[in-house]
């Protein structure tokens, strides 16, 4: 051997990079399996590397890792303590066991002590092969292969996420096989080289490495270019879904809402496509029996009516004015029994003859031809989107609640198992409000002030004795649409507030656009749940309370009108403010005369090199902080618009400030391209809504001339929002 194999400081690192990589495989296979005691595995791997880099002989480090695998299996399966008879009597008649199960073929007959000695053999035979790779072939390439492939196939096909992991393994891969190459070249070359100039070789390497690691961390990442693979597979199974006991399902609608929890994987698979004038809420059904796990709907309430091709469909929700009156163009993709519908739905109408029976328990939209039920595949909606008055909103109090009728009795249940720390809960948030609209609203925002998060991964199902709700609000604060959705109407029901729990689609992805008319496509992803509440005198609306998520009813901010205002008024022109400071820089100059001057070039010429090394690296400051902008304006931007006034001027600045901040991000607004479909566009890129409410109040503040209607207040949230996207 050459001097470099004989460096046991230089091998000792690589076994250090190697230890960390089969880490990295046995991090899945713990998690994925529900396998206890990770640290012991660790420490057998730590071990056997030890003894291969001290090369120990094999007969010794046989005897020392089957006498750990044994004293691991009665540590971990008995009490008994290792070497005693009770111990060994315990070993043996396992080993009896699978030995005859093994001999009988018999696989199932094997216990859970033959498994566990199988994967430590497995580790063994990894940790030989991979001393035998590095030791002797000087190359790790093909098993940093395999486990790159390994955790990218488990990140794909299973819940694992493996985002850090890649991170780790890219690093560690990258400084094995620059230090192995390192010992291949220097081996090449016949080289011995001391522990100093190994170091000078070394250090090089690991600093480029962590640098390109720290680069790839922070520059922004553009999305898949392929679309996830899984759920085109998944799709041909019929058991795809969400199983009990919280197994990973697959995310779309589904009928059975008893039992909610548990996680998800994405399904990109097509449901519908629509063309319409904006994105909107698609509306399948509700139900109003919360059980503490999930829910239900009540059997036999409420009336079903039979509606025919293009008849005016009477729906819980009144349509907005006719002026406004829109029709969305439903292809579908999948096959589903009944319609989705927008809000504010008139009618409906199909080439063939088709029944459309509404079921007011539910407010779903059947469809029937010929009194048999069929699946449409295309359809078009005529629809005008509800509008709600602001003055009649606040209007609604406590005391116009107790004169509901009976009917809105089904939309208060509550469990009497519910936690009193939920209704307690639901008071605090609101109790600074005096009127039903904006303790809707309190709760509504709470989740997005105090700490939740969205995740469809790693989310619980609630125990036996475990309330669904309690659970997400008091110890995960993490999940997705279910969780939020159904905290909510639990809440607003403990305060007496009718509401019921929601499901359908949201708006989906725009794909098109010709003129003003979008469309939209709709996957399985989208299927979502929200909130419908009912406001005394005004009516039922829809709420969103998922974090990330700006499904919103349009309000009436009940302003009088003029009828002759310009459509296109001319934005008057505004002094530059950069100018002026210019001439402000130049009258300072002046009264300063020359001796100013004269001090400056004395001071310049004898720290010259000073000021000019500080230049340079002010320069170069400066030009980070420059290209850099879009990441840390937003931090300066926030706080900056928190202080200002809540009035017209301040939004319109933030407002156009927004523009320039989308503008660096890369999103750039075409030229002769309006703001409402610059709006939209913005909104398919991030998923959100706040885009366009944010637009609509500018548009009603600068070119129609009601600058009093805007409510900085109320649109700050969306412009936060957006603002921070821009950073990432």
């Amino acid at each position: 051997m050459t001097s470099i194999r004989k460096n046991k400081w230089f091998m000792a690192g690589l076994y250090i990079l190697v230890f960390f990589l089969l880490a990295e495989w046995l991090a899945p296979v713990i998690a994925l399996t529900e396998t206890g005691h990770k640290n012991l595995f660790l420490i057998f791997i730590g071990m056997s590397l030890i003894m291969a880099l001290l090369q120990v002989p094999w007969w010794i480090s046989g005897i020392i890792k089957t006498l750990y695998v044994l004293w691991f299996a009665v540590y971990v399966y008995t009490d008994e303590v290792f070497f005693t008879r009770d111990a060994i009597r315990f070993l043996w008649d396992n080993f009896t066991n699978d030995f005859s199960a093994v001999l009988s073929q018999d696989w199932v007959g094997t216990t859970d002590i033959f498994r566990t000695v199988l994967f430590f053999a497995l580790l063994w035979m990894a940790v030989y092969l991979i001393h035998y790779w590095v030791s002797y072939r000087l190359s790790i390439f093909l098993f940093y292969l395999l486990t790159v492939v390994f955790i990218a196939v488990l990140d794909t096909f299973s819940p694992y996420t493996g985002n850090t992991a890649i991170i780790r393994i890219m690093v560690i891969g990258l400084l094995l096989a620059g230090l192995l190459h390192l010992a291949r070249w220097l081996e090449r070359h016949h080289i011995e080289l001391s522990g100093n100039k190994i170091a000078a070789y070394i250090i090089p390497l690991v600093l480029t490495v962590s640098a390109a690691a720290a680069l790839a961390l922070y520059l922004p990442k553009s999305g898949p270019i392929w679309p996830d693979p899984v759920p085109y597979i998944t799709s041909f199974s019929e058991q795809a879904g969400s199983g009990p006991g919280g197994e990973v399902g697959r995310i779309g609608y589904g009928v059975d809402d008893s039992q909610l929890g548990g996680s998800f994987i994405g399904d990109d698979t097509p449901v519908f496509r629509a063309t319409v004038a904006n994105g909107q809420y698609w509306k399948v059904e509700s139900k109003d029996i919360y059980t503490t796990k999930g829910w239900e709907l009540t059997e036999n309430v409420g009336d079903s009516f039979l509606y025919g091709n293009g008849e005016f469909i009477s729906t819980d929700f009144e349509p907005g004015e006719p002026a406004l009156r829109d029709n969305a163009l439903v292809s579908m993709e999948q096959s589903f029994p009944f319609v989705l519908y927008p809000y504010g739905t008139e009618s409906i109408l199909m080439d063939q003859n088709v029944d459309y029976q509404y079921d007011s328990a539910d407010q779903r939209i059947e469809t029937y031809s010929d009194g048999t039920e069929i699946e449409p595949e295309v359809y078009e909606v005529a629809y005008s989107e509800p509008l709600y008055s602001l003055t009649a909103l606040q209007a609604a109090s406590d005391e116009d609640l107790a004169e509901l009728p009976a009917e809105f009795d089904r939309f208060k249940q509550l469990p009497a198992e519910l936690p009193q720390r939920v209704r307690d809960l639901a008071v605090e948030i609101t109790e600074d409000d005096d009127n039903i609209y904006a303790k809707t609203r309190a709760i509504e925002r709470y989740f997005s002030t105090a700490g939740f998060e969205y995740s469809q991964e790693d989310i619980p199902v609630p125990e036996e004795d475990q309330d669904y709700v309690d659970q997400f609000l008091f110890d995960t604060k993490t999940g997705y649409c279910d969780n939020f959705s159904t905290s909510m109407v639990v809440m607003l029901r403990s305060l007496d507030i009718p509401a019921r729990w929601v499901k359908g689609f949201n708006e989906g992805e725009l794909v098109d656009q010709n003129g003003e008319e979008e469309t939209y496509q709709i996957t399985n992803n989208n299927a979502h749940s929200w909130v419908e509440a009912y406001m005394p005198g005004v009516g039922w609306m829809l709420f969103e309370p998922t974090i990330g998520f700006t499904g919103a009813s349009a309000i009436d901010f009940d302003v009088e009108t003029e009828t002759d205002e310009l459509e296109d008024p001319v934005m008057p022109e505004r002094p530059d403010p950069l100018a002026a400071e210019e001439e402000e820089v130049a009258a300072d100059a002046a009264d300063n005369g020359p001796s100013l001057w004269s001090r400056f070039e004395q001071y310049t010429e004898e720290h010259r090199k000073t000021i000019l090394w500080s230049l340079a690296g002010i320069a170069a400051a400066a030009l980070m902080l420059f290209k850099l902008r879009q990441k840390w304006l937003p931090a300066v931007l926030i706080p900056y618009y928190r202080s200002r006034g809540n009035n017209a001027s301040t939004f319109e600045k933030a407002y156009l400030r927004l523009l320039k901040q989308l503008d660096l991000y890369g999103i750039k607004r075409r030229e002769g391209q309006t703001l409402k479909s610059y709006a939209s566009y913005i909104d398919s890129f991030f998923g959100t809504h706040d885009m366009t409410k944010l637009t609509q109040a500018y548009e009603k503040s600068v070119y129609g001339g009601k600058g009093e209607t805007v409510q900085w207040q109320e649109l700050k949230e969306s412009w936060e929002n957006l603002i921070k996207q821009t950073s990432g």
